[in-house]
């Protein structure tokens, strides 16, 4: 090879900005910091969705939804959705907002009978399927997180919402669905 073999490389694509660039620092710097303090959730941190929504749900992030929306070819309401989920759940909220992690059928059936446990005087049946289960009489939902917790939804406008009250056991999570649904209900 000789030496100006290099002149004909094919240069890097554009650098990022500064304001992208202090964004990649700052975020690497908090997983970073995370990761020594065992904080940091393995098991959804290599999704590159949710590493996009990790970043956006930061007050620097947010500027960023219209490119992130363009590279990863989802509309941005799409992405602010998942933002709302990262916001109630972390990256696991996020996660569960994508895809219900796939439950073993003994533990899908226990929740189901934990949740029976917490309803009430429902109406219906509860539907299970793979790491969810709908409660349509009430409007809720629970879907399984990678880190084995459960993720509370909640009905509206013809789609499933995210809502606060992640929790290992199921009965709990379904009751943060219920507490949800009520205060959507109330205006609150």
């Amino acid at each position: 090879m000789s030496v100006d073999a290099w002149h004909h490389d094919v240069p890097p694509g554009p650098v990022p900005d500064l304001a992208q660039l202090r964004l990649l620092i700052t975020d690497a710097a908090d997983r970073a910091a995370a990761m020594l303090t065992d904080a940091y959730p393995a098991a959804a941190a290599d999704d590159p969705l949710v590493d996009a929504v990790r970043i956006l749900a930061t007050p620097e992030g947010r500027s960023h939804t219209a490119q992130a929306a363009r590279l990863t070819g989802l509309p941005a309401e799409e992405l602010q959705w998942l933002v709302l989920a990262y916001r109630h759940g972390g990256t696991g909220g996020a996660a569960a907002a994508i895809e219900a992690h796939a439950a073993e059928p003994d533990q899908l059936a226990s929740a189901v009978r934990e949740v029976r446990k917490h309803r009430g005087l429902a109406i219906g049946e509860l539907a299970a399927g793979q790491g969810t289960i709908s409660d349509p009489g009430t409007g809720v939902q629970i879907r399984l997180g990678p880190d084995g917790r459960w993720y509370p939804f909640t009905s509206g406008r013809d789609r499933w919402w995210p809502a606060p009250g992640a929790a290992r056991s199921p009965g709990e999570a379904y009751q943060a669905a219920l507490r949800a649904r009520s205060l959507r209900r109330a205006g609150g």
